[in-house]
């Protein structure tokens, strides 16, 4: 790593420290930090979730593709806490952190005011579904089957063979005979003791096997679980002694003996030699064949020399899960055989590659044989400028002007049984604007140590921190502990000091714990969450919950259903039902239905448009039966429905649409606070067509049209955003939105053009990304004339100037 790059991120990371002081810094306006906060990955046996944490609250309206592919792009409509929404966001690229090389990158997007796009990618096709958090400020997105392999070219396999083992329990102290008989006699299959050291200590492990496909060891590890719950997955992990010390039992079906009936010797010496001599051509798919069919041989001398070439074939054919597996079947068989010694250690060999550190986000390096460090360091510009006229007045104000500078960073450890991670995510942002609070700001996403136990499924994590689960609210400062049961059943729990944005201080005022269990009894199919969570505030009960999440996957459809109950008010705070479904062979339907409180249902909402700044100022005017209801009648509640559809049409062209009906309900005047009306249903229609490689190899082209219907606006916007690809790693992107609004709470008729230049400069350790936009808003309203007090129509043209500049460094 560069030593200069080394000082700028220990320099970042001294400037992010100071937001978890005792005294809180003011609240910031969403232009002086990133839309999104922090994403994280957590990577399991087969599946991984993505943790996405906004700055306000977001609903969540589509993805596209919406269940399979090398990444998605999730559409998402801003809440009312997100501050203006006249122009689009700035760009914005997060680091990923924990992702391996699963997750390769994110981008955050904004072509549209009041509507951002998140764009994931992974290094392959993959499954996935995602569900947002029951108070908006979130999303979490899981991959699928992460670890399934397709079989390799050379021979005809549906899955690649891993020398899978099940591994029923583990002790420091020898297992006697008549437990290895006992487990064997119980499942049916070949039970055995093996011995292995991890971190010093010498442990013996129970086990049956080994399977030469996945599909048989899961299965047999479902038996396994009714009688030993701690059972878990082994794939190719005997590293020290590989020859089972004690054993008992029959073989597993797969490897229950020869099939074919028995050749001469001559005719077998024969077969033997032309294997060879394959191999020695570098014709490995022939070599496979004679081999495998002289092991489908009764035993004879030479069976043990043809079972170790053919692990060698699949070794020098790159088939490395192969290989391991044929060695581990040698040893199985001869284990005090002529080769059993170069056997290990061919075996040892390939299992320490396959630990090798990998990348462990959008970047990434390896720093030894077993640590793994990646992170980046950003500064960036934000500048922007409005001017008004209405009549002979112009008036020019400045809307923005503030430099940041952010990093990142995350080091991982990966051992024999533990993994270390630490993380810490910051950045200080200057604002130069001297007409409207000025000084600047710290902010702090993450500062977290993480250890995980992957012989007992235990996982701690302190710090400040972001977690899947869905009681937790934005960040917070505690501890995270979760618990592998077995591969259908996990545990968590979590404690803590809420930090409700990044810029929140350590405060004890609040305190919260949650309680998480997942269920997952058809793999990852029909996955089950319900979780507890408890938060107080100075000793009032702030919110208590409950929560259930269904997941179900299936090709071609997926579903999500999250519900959150409030007990302490008796009250349903969000129920979302998101749900898609592939209809003939091109279209694909979607659906989301939300109903939830806005915002989220908690006591402390009793303070909103009161003068008291906390709750124990609130109770010298009102009892706590009194405050409970004012947080009552100072939360309103949104209903959404969202009906898209998509399918390609052709191999350029992509067609999106979506029907939507959003309304807010009104709130009551009691406690001195006036009432709000209901916004009415809001109607919108959009449709979008993508289409690539139009003007040049590789270009992208989204035509888009919306139309919005309210009972106070309606509004018409039509929009076109492009990509080219210029000399080397360069990339630009004109774009143009144009709307026609009708809104009758100001009075008028407004036409908004907004032309926008995005460009950006990609290498492998550095980005460099600026936006320039431009827009003008001409409204027509009715103004009193001063001497005969008759309305008047009158022009308010406003002009603004926006620009950003980001140069990102990642290692």
């Amino acid at each position: 790593m560069r030593p200069w790059l080394t000082h700028a991120i220990a320099l970042l990371i001294a400037l992010a420290m100071p937001a978890m002081r005792s005294t809180a810094a003011p609240a910031p306006e969403l232009s002086l930090g990133p839309m999104v906060r922090l994403i994280d990955t957590q990577e399991l046996d087969d599946h991984a979730d993505i943790s996405i944490q906004f700055a306000c609250s977001t609903r969540y309206m589509s993805n596209t593709p919406v269940s399979h592919g090398t990444g998605t792009t999730i559409t998402l409509r801003l809440g009312p806490d997100c501050g203006t929404q006249l122009s689009p966001l700035p760009p914005e690229l997060p680091l990923v952190g924990g992702g391996g090389q699963l997750v390769t990158g994110a981008r955050v997007d904004s072509l549209l005011p009041g509507q951002i796009t998140v764009e994931l990618t992974w290094s392959r096709s993959l499954d996935f579904v995602m569900a947002p958090t029951a108070a908006g400020l979130g999303l979490r997105v899981r991959l699928l089957n992460i670890n399934r392999h397709k079989g390799s070219v050379f021979v005809a396999e549906t899955e690649a063979p891993g020398g899978y083992a099940v591994n029923l329990d583990s002790s420091q102290s020898p297992i006697a005979h008549e437990i290895v008989e006992a487990a064997a006699a119980g499942l049916q299959t070949q039970a055995y003791v093996s011995e292995t050291d991890i971190d010093d200590e010498h442990w013996f492990r129970l086990r049956v096997g080994p399977f030469t496909t996945r599909k048989e060891a899961e299965r047999v590890l479902t038996i396994a679980q009714a009688h030993y719950p701690r059972a878990w997955l082994a794939v190719n992990d005997e590293l020290t002694d590989l020859s089972p010390v004690e054993h008992a039992g029959v073989q597993s079906p797969e490897a229950s003996g020869p099939t074919d009936p028995p050749l001469p010797d001559v005719e077998r010496a024969q077969v033997l030699r032309a294997a060879r001599a394959a191999l020695g051509a570098r014709q490995y798919r022939e070599a496979v064949d004679l081999l495998n069919r002289l092991l489908r041989q009764p035993e004879f001398p030479a069976r043990a020399e043809a079972q170790e070439l053919l692990g060698l074939v699949r070794e020098r054919a790159g088939q490395l899960a192969q290989a391991k597996a044929e060695y581990q079947e040698y040893l199985r068989r001869y284990p005090d055989g002529a080769a059993a010694v170069r056997t290990r250690g061919r075996l040892q060999a390939l299992a320490a590659a396959s630990l090798e550190p990998k990348s462990i986000g959008d970047s990434g390096a390896a720093t030894n044989n077993r640590w793994a460090l990646a992170g980046s360091a950003s500064i960036s510009y934000q500048y922007g400028k409005a001017q008004t006229s209405s009549g002979r007045t112009t008036t020019t104000t400045s809307s923005v002007s503030s430099a940041q500078v952010y990093g990142n960073l995350l080091l991982r450890d990966r051992g024999n049984r533990y993994d270390f991670t630490a993380r810490v995510d910051g950045g200080y942002a200057h604002n130069l604007r001297t007409d409207f609070g000025g000084g600047s700001q710290d902010r702090t996403t993450a500062a977290y140590a993480e250890l995980s136990d992957r012989l007992f499924g235990l996982t701690a994590r302190i710090g400040r921190q972001s977690l899947a689960s869905q009681g937790v609210i934005g960040l917070f400062d505690g501890v995270f502990v979760g618990y592998q049961a077995n591969s259908t059943f996990a545990v968590s729990a979590a404690a803590g000091l809420p930090a409700y944005s990044s810029y929140s201080a350590v405060s004890s005022q609040r305190k919260f714990g949650t309680l998480t269990a997942e269920f997952d009894p058809f793999h990852q199919a029909w996955v089950f969450d319900a979780y507890f969570f408890d938060e107080t505030n100075g000793g009032d009960t702030e919110r208590r919950a409950i929560g259930l999440q269904t997941r179900y996957s299936a090709p071609g459809r997926t579903a999500v259903m999250l519900i959150d109950y409030d007990i302490a008010f008796q009250q349903l705070n969000s129920a979302t039902l998101i749900g898609n479904t592939k209809i003939g062979q091109y279209w694909i339907l979607s659906i989301d239905v939300d109903h939830r409180r806005s915002p989220l249902l908690e006591l402390s909402n009793a303070l909103i448009g009161q003068g008291a700044t906390d709750l124990r100022a609130l109770e010298t005017g009102f009892t706590p039966s009194q405050i409970k209801q004012l947080a009552l009648d100072r939360t309103s509640t949104s209903n959404t429905v969202v009906v898209s559809a998509n399918r390609p049409l052709g191999e350029r062209w992509q067609f999106m649409g979506d029907l939507s009906a959003i309304e807010l309900s009104g709130t009551r005047a009691t406690g001195g606070v006036p009432d709000t009306e209901s916004t009415g249903l809001d109607k919108n229609a959009s449709i979008q067509m993508a289409g690539s490689s139009l003007l040049q190899a590789g270009d992208l082209h989204i035509f888009s049209a919306r139309f919005d219907n309210s009972p106070t606006f309606r509004s018409t916007t039509l929009s076109w955003d492009a990509r080219f690809r210029l000399h080397g790693a360069w990339r630009l992107g004109p774009r143009l939105s144009v709307e026609k609004l009708n809104d009758s709470m100001l009075g008028g008729k407004q036409m908004l053009y907004l032309p926008q230049l995005r460009g950006d400069w990609t290498s492998r350790f550095s980005v460099f990304d600026f936006t320039a936009g431009y827009q003008v808003q001409s409204q027509q309203a009715l103004q009193q004339q001063s001497l005969t007090g008759q309305p008047d129509a009158g022009t308010v043209q406003q002009r603004s100037l926006y620009l950003s500049a980001t140069y990102r460094e990642r290692f």
